[in-house]
C-alpha cells in the first residue's frame, strides 16, 4: 500500500515550505485494512470521496459517526487529524493524530505526518522526535528521512541533514525532491559544481520541476554564470509569475551586475505580489537613491499602502524613510493620520516618538514611548529606545532600569549594552570598566597572508582592485554611518570571487584567534558567548574619500565587529599619535553625557593588513582625513553559529 504524506515538502531558494496537498490519496490511511470491518472501510472511502469533492464537513461527520461505535479506530482518528490539518485546525489535527498513535504506536506514517504538522508549527524538536519514531519503526521510510533532513537543514545542521537525505536517496533513488534538497546542502557548503549536478539530476527525474530550476539558477548565479542563471529564473517566472523568491533572485542578480533598470522592474514586480515586504522596499529605494534615480523614489510605499491600507508596518516604514530625508513634517502627518484612522497601535506610537526626537520635541517623545510601553511589555527595542531618551535627558538611573527590562527580553541585543555602558559610565559605576575593557576586548590582529600571495601587500593590491569594482554607487548610503564615501551592496562574503573568499577565510581565522585570546567570564555579555562556531552576520566594504569619516556608532545586531584595512592614504600612514590622527579609529567616544565626558578611551592607528575586533556594543568612529587617496576597509559583523 502507498503511504502519501498529507503535506508535501517543497523547496525554493534557501527556504523550505510545507505545502498543503489538495487531495488525500484514497489508499493513504489504510495500513490496517486487515483488521477493519468492511463497513468502516466503506465509510472511510466515502469520507475521502466527499473530502476530495470539497465537502470536508460531511466527510468529518462520517468519521465522527464511526467513532461513536468504534472510538479507538486508529485509521479514522488519523484521517480526522488530516482533515483538521487541511482546514487549519492544528490543535485538532494534533489531538486526533496523537489519539491514533495512543491506540497503535506502530504506525510510522502517522508519526511522520505528526512530524510534518509540528514542522509547520515551527516545533522542530517535536518534529524530530516524530521522524525518529517513524524511521525506527521503518528504517527504509525514505520520506521520513527526507523530512528529518528538512528540519535539520532549517536548523543549519548541514552535516547531519546531508547524512539523512543521503539515506532517503538510498532507499528511494527516484525522488526529485531528495536531490533538490541535497543540492541545496551542497550549495550551503559553497560546493556549487556538485550542487548544479544534483539540481540537474532532480530535473532529469522531474522535468519542469520549478523549485529545482530556481535553485539551479541561484547556483549558476553564485558561480557567476549569469546568463544561465537568468535563463533559469526567466523560465520559472514564465511558468509561475507569482514566484516571489525568483523575482528577488533575478532582481538581486541584476542589481549586483549593475543592470539597475531591470533590477527595479524585478523588485517592483515582487512588491506587487508582496506589498508588505519591508526589506525589499528598503533595498529598492536605497538602490534608487544611490544610483541617482530620483523619479519614483519611495513611490513603492505609496503603491503598497494603496494595496494594504490597514498595514501599520508600511506606514511606520514609510515615515522612517521620510525622516531619513529630513521630511519630518510629512512623516509626522502620515503617522498621525494612521493613528486617527487605525487606532493607537504601539508600532505607530513608537515610530512617531522616534521622529519627534529627531525634531527636538523630547517631551512628546517621552510621553509617546511611555504610552507605547504601557501597551507592549515584551519588546526589547522599545525599552532600549526609551532608555536612550532618558540617557540623553540625564535620567541615568531610570534609563538603567529600562535597559534591565530590555536585557530580560533579549540579553544579546547590543544596543541595550551600549546604553547600559553609558549609564554605568555616567553614574560612576565600576561595572562600566568591566563591560567596556578597551585594553583587553579591543584587539588589532594581523591576518595571515592568504595562499598564492608572497606577502600581505600583494594580497591587498589584488583585494583593492576587486573591491573597487564593487563600489558601483557615487553617494553616501542614506542609512549608514559613513560620511564622504560609498559602501558595497549586499553581503560581501557571499561573493564567489576567490580573492574575497580568501579574505573571508583569513578574517575567520583571525576571529578565532581573537576569541581564543579572550578571558573567561560567564556573566559578561561579550565573553559568555565565546565559541569557535562562528557566522558572519554581515560584511561589506567602505571606500572613504577626502574628508571622509564614520560618525560614532555601535552595531546593534552583532556580537564581534571590526574592519579589515585594505588601503590607506599616505596622510594616515605617516601620521603619529601626537598629531591630528587622520583616519584613526576611536573607541568609547559616546554621543551621550556631558561633552567633556565623550572622549575616546582608546585610539588605534589603522594599518593595511590589520583586522581590528571589538564587542559590537562598543562606541567607535573615525577621524576625517585630507587626501586625494582613498581609505578602503572591509568591515564585518560576527555572531555565534
Amino acid at each position: 500500500m502507498s503511504e502519501i504524506d498529507i503535506h508535501q515538502i517543497r523547496y525554493i531558494s534557501h527556504k523550505s515550505i510545507m505545502c498543503q496537498c489538495k487531495k488525500i490519496s484514497s489508499f493513504y490511511f489504510f495500513c490496517y485494512k486487515a483488521t477493519m470491518t468492511l463497513n468502516i472501510q466503506r465509510d472511510l472511502q466515502k469520507s475521502l470521496t466527499l473530502h476530495q469533492s470539497g465537502k470536508t464537513d460531511d466527510a468529518i461527520k462520517i468519521c465522527q459517526n464511526i467513532l461513536k461505535t468504534s472510538p479507538k479506530e486508529p485509521n479514522t482518528l488519523q484521517l480526522l487529524g488530516a482533515y483538521m490539518k487541511a482546514m487549519g485546525d492544528f490543535d485538532g489535527a494534533e489531538k486526533y493524530m496523537r489519539a491514533s498513535l495512543k491506540v497503535n504506536k506502530q504506525q510510522p506514517h502517522v508519526h511522520n505526518n505528526l512530524g510534518n504538522l509540528y514542522f509547520g508549527l515551527i516545533r522542530y524538536t517535536d518534529a524530530i522526535k516524530c521522524y525518529q519514531n517513524a524511521t525506527r519503526l521503518n528504517e527504509k521510510y525514505a520520506d521520513a528521512w527526507f523530512n528529518w533532513a528538512v528540519v535539520l537543514e532549517k536548523q543549519t545542521d548541514i552535516l547531519q541533514s546531508k547524512k539523512y537525505i543521503e539515506k532517503a536517496i538510498k532507499y528511494d533513488p527516484n525522488q526529485a525532491k531528495y536531490y533538490n534538497l541535497l543540492g541545496l546542502i551542497y550549495k550551503h557548503q559553497k560546493k556549487y559544481a556538485e550542487a548544479i549536478t544534483l539540481f540537474e539530476t532532480a530535473l532529469k527525474l522531474q522535468p519542469g520541476y520549478l523549485e529545482a530550476i530556481h535553485n539551479l539558477g541561484t547556483a549558476y548565479r553564485d558561480e557567476e554564470r549569469f546568463i544561465e542563471a537568468v535563463n533559469c529564473f526567466t523560465f520559472v517566472l514564465n511558468n509561475k509569475p507569482d514566484q516571489v523568491e525568483t523575482w528577488e533572485a533575478i532582481g538581486s542578480l541584476y542589481h549586483s551586475t549593475e543592470d539597475f533598470d531591470r533590477a527595479i522592474v524585478a523588485y517592483q514586480k515582487l512588491l506587487i505580489l508582496e506589498p508588505n515586504n519591508l526589506k525589499m522596499h528598503r533595498v529598492l529605494n536605497n538602490m534608487m537613491w544611490e544610483t541617482g534615480r530620483q523619479e519614483g523614489f519611495l513611490s513603492s510605499y505609496l503603491q503598497a499602502m494603496q494595496s494594504c491600507p490597514d498595514s501599520r508596518d508600511l506606514v511606520a516604514a514609510y515615515a522612517e524613510e521620510l525622516a531619513l530625508g529630513s521630511h519630518y513634517d510629512q512623516a509626522v502627518d502620515i503617522i498621525e493620520k494612521a493613528l486617527h484612522q487605525q487606532g493607537q497601535y504601539p508600532e505607530l506610537l513608537h515610530r512617531l516618538a522616534q521622529i519627534k526626537l529627531k525634531i527636538g520635541d523630547r517631551q512628546e517623545a517621552h510621553h509617546l514611548l511611555e504610552k507605547t510601553l504601557s501597551m507592549v511589555t515584551d519588546n526589547d527595542e522599545y525599552y532600549a529606545d526609551f532608555a536612550q531618551l532618558l540617557l540623553e535627558d540625564g535620567d541615568f538611573e531610570y534609563a538603567l532600569r529600562q535597559t534591565e527590562l530590555a536585557e530580560k527580553i533579549n540579553p544579546n541585543y547590543q544596543k541595550t549594552w551600549a546604553i547600559k555602558g553609558d549609564c554605568w559610565r555616567l553614574l560612576g559605576d565600576e561595572r562600566f570598566h568591566w563591560l567596556c575593557d578597551y585594553e583587553n576586548l579591543v584587539k588589532p590582529m594581523e591576518i595571515k597572508t592568504p595562499d598564492g600571495f608572497a606577502h600581505i601587500d600583494e594580497f591587498n593590491e589584488a583585494l583593492e582592485e576587486t573591491l573597487t569594482k564593487l563600489h558601483i554607487t557615487d553617494v553616501n548610503p542614506r542609512d549608514q554611518t559613513l560620511i564622504g564615501g560609498t559602501q558595497t551592496i549586499g553581503d560581501l562574503y557571499q561573493s564567489r570571487n576567490p580573492i574575497i573568499q580568501k579574505l573571508r577565510m583569513a578574517v575567520l581565522d583571525a576571529a578565532q584567534r581573537y576569541i581564543a585570546s579572550l578571558p573567561e567570564d560567564k556573566n559578561h555579555p561579550h565573553l559568555r558567548r565565546k565559541t569557535d562556531r562562528l557566522k558572519f552576520a554581515g560584511s561589506w566594504s567602505v571606500r572613504l574619500r577626502n574628508k571622509g569619516f564614520h560618525v560614532d556608532h555601535y552595531h546593534p545586531k552583532g556580537w564581534i565587529s571590526g574592519p579589515y584595512y585594505v588601503k590607506l592614504p599616505e596622510a594616515v600612514n605617516n601620521s603619529t599619535i601626537d598629531g591630528d590622527r587622520p583616519g584613526w579609529v576611536n573607541f568609547g567616544a559616546s554621543r551621550y553625557g556631558p561633552k567633556e565626558n565623550r572622549t575616546a578611551k582608546r585610539v588605534i592607528k589603522p594599518m593595511a593588513g590589520l583586522q581590528v575586533f571589538f564587542p559590537s556594543y562598543m562606541w567607535h568612529g573615525t577621524n576625517a582625513f585630507h587626501s586625494d587617496e582613498i581609505r578602503m576597509t572591509a568591515p564585518c559583523d560576527i555572531i555565534p553559529l
